[in-house]
């Protein structure tokens, strides 16, 4: 049933435009829109038909996965794109502009009838996405719980001598022992100096006592995704470590507390952003304050400086503000939020230290 809700919530969305049947490519909003976990499909949603176009391999995953489909399979030499547009009576395509390539395009306009005209509706077909339903909402959780129950159980193994890819190669493996069908992104170990680099990548070099780690991980479990940061030290923390800790720190939880419902993403962002500018660090947090997580690990809505949409019940996504120090290291902290008509809803529990 929640299937067919989103394929009759993008027809209404269609009987707003000129265009008259949409043309999902993108393996996440094939996933939201069908249920199919294939890795060769296509959809195509007018308002009389329904049609997942795949190969032999994903015909069978099709059938049980898709019920609200008719499926087309691909045969070598098969023109589908004119015949399955055909069948449909397309005469004007919605398509994903911002994930569509150029070359794709083209060769999808040589192959379709010449009277069939291509238009971006990116924005109508991911949109559906940004507020979460609760089944959603359930699998995020679990996601969150992985990745939460691996980083309390394997940091506290952490010690002198470890290696970045040796300690992220532990919390993935503990993740899948939890119950994660992969993780959701790379994992991020980040010790000493290295901590400067939001975005760093595991590497050889052990980790040494009065040091500073930030690790950045996420599971993905039944097609969603969790995204987790924490900062720990190795020994006892120093008190630059402890002051600009217990910054972040500050400035994300007031951020938490504080978001309400209609704020926007810049507004939220600018909570924490100038508690930190406050304290001197401002030109050191240099990313944006958060991100919608789902079916991807970034997606809408946007938590920036620039960021004017607004945050709704349903939402989730991020707080995760950080400081930077060339030549010392970094500090960020990581948890993901819902936002409810009551404000935000902390859906990360994985163990903070307390400076």
């Amino acid at each position: 049933m929640e299937f067919k809700n989103r394929i009759d919530s993008l027809r209404s969305a269609l009987s707003k435009t000129d265009i008259d049947t949409a043309f999902i490519s993108n393996k996440d909003n094939i996933r939201y829109y069908s249920g199919f976990t294939g890795t060769l499909a296509f959809l195509l949603i007018s308002e009389s038909k329904s049609i997942i176009i795949t190969d032999s391999r994903y015909t069978i995953r099709a059938q049980e996965e898709c019920p609200d489909y008719e499926i087309y399979q691909l045969k070598s030499g098969d023109n589908w794109i004119e015949n399955s547009t055909n069948q449909i009576k397309s005469k004007v395509i919605g398509f994903e502009g911002n994930f569509v390539s150029f070359n794709m395009l083209n060769q999808l306009k040589e192959r379709s009838n010449d009277n069939l005209t291509w238009k971006d509706f990116s924005e109508q077909i991911s949109k559906e996405r940004i507020i979460k339903s609760e089944s959603e909402v359930k699998k995020i959780e679990e996601a969150i719980s992985i990745s939460d129950r691996a980083f309390d159980t394997v940091s506290k193994k952490i010690e002198e001598g470890m290696t970045e890819e040796e300690i992220a190669w532990e919390m993935e493996k503990e993740m899948r022992i939890l119950g994660a069908e992969s993780i959701s992104f790379d994992t991020i170990v980040a010790s000493g100096l290295n901590g400067s680099k939001p975005h760093h990548s595991p590497t050889d070099k052990k980790v040494s006592n009065g040091e500073a780690i930030t690790i950045d991980m996420g599971a993905k479990y039944n097609g969603y995704c969790s995204d987790l940061t924490r900062t720990i030290f190795i020994g006892e923390p120093n008190d630059k470590f402890k002051k600009i800790y217990n910054i972040v720190l500050r400035s994300q939880l007031i951020s938490i507390e504080t978001a309400k419902e209609g704020m926007t993403g810049e507004e939220i962002d600018k909570i924490s952003r100038d508690i930190i500018s406050d304290e001197g660090y401002g030109e050191n947090f240099g990313h944006s304050l958060g991100h919608g997580v789902g079916l991807e690990v970034h997606e809408n809505p946007g938590v920036s400086p620039n960021s004017k949409n607004e945050i709704l019940p349903g939402m989730v996504y991020t707080i995760e503000p950080g400081i930077y120090i060339d030549g010392w290291g970094g500090i960020r902290i990581e948890d993901m939020v819902l936002m409810t008509d009551n404000g935000n809803k902390l859906l990360s529990h994985a163990e903070k230290g307390s400076y």
